[in-house]
This record gives structure tokens, C-alpha cells and sequence, in this order.
């Protein structure tokens, strides 16, 4: 049996269906694009982002060897003033017990 258009008599069913269906994936591609092209944007920001954090720490790393180079510096320093400190104090009381 067929319709007045020689098709059977679901088949203007089924065609609906099936249009509807390539309508909601022709949406859902374009969502997914959509969301594909903001991942990639996002992407590009966080490579961004970590370069300049890279760069940061790497900085950070150049002052940390400075302070580090100029403990090793003051630390004999430091370690010369107290001994001489010590003197100071050992004639200091040294003078108080005589006196």
C-alpha cells in the first residue's frame, strides 16, 4: 500500500523522525564546537600562564641562590663579631670582678 506520493504510509513518519534527529545532532555539533573552541582558548591561556609562572619561579630561584651566596658571606662575618663581642664581655667582667 503507498500514499498519494507513492511512499509507504509511515515512511512521511519515519523521514520526520529522521530529520528530527539530524536536527538535534547538527545542534549538538554545534554546542561540542562551540565547547571545543573554548577548551582550546582556555588551553592557550593556561600555556600562556604557566610560561609566565615558569619564569617566575625561575627568577625566584635566581634570588634564592643570591640570599643563599650572601648568607655563606655574612655568616663568618657574623661568627668574627661574636667571638670578638665574647672577648669584649669576658674583659668587660674580667674588669668588674677587680674593681
Amino acid at each position: 500500500m503507498t500514499t498519494n506520493s507513492g511512499q509507504p504510509p509511515d515512511c512521511s513518519s519515519r523521514l520526520d523522525r529522521v530529520e528530527m534527529l539530524l536536527a538535534r545532532v547538527a545542534e549538538q555539533q554545534a554546542v561540542t564546537q562551540s565547547q571545543v573552541s573554548a577548551n582550546a582558548q582556555a588551553i592557550t591561556r593556561l600555556e600562556a600562564n604557566q610560561a609566565a609562572l615558569s619564569e617566575r619561579v625561575n627568577i625566584m630561584g635566581e634570588r634564592v641562590d643570591t640570599l643563599a651566596e650572601s648568607i655563606r658571606v655574612l655568616v663568618p662575618i657574623i661568627q668574627s663579631i661574636q667571638l670578638e663581642n665574647r672577648r669584649i664581655l669576658d674583659i668587660l667582667q674580667q674588669r668588674g670582678e677587680k674593681g
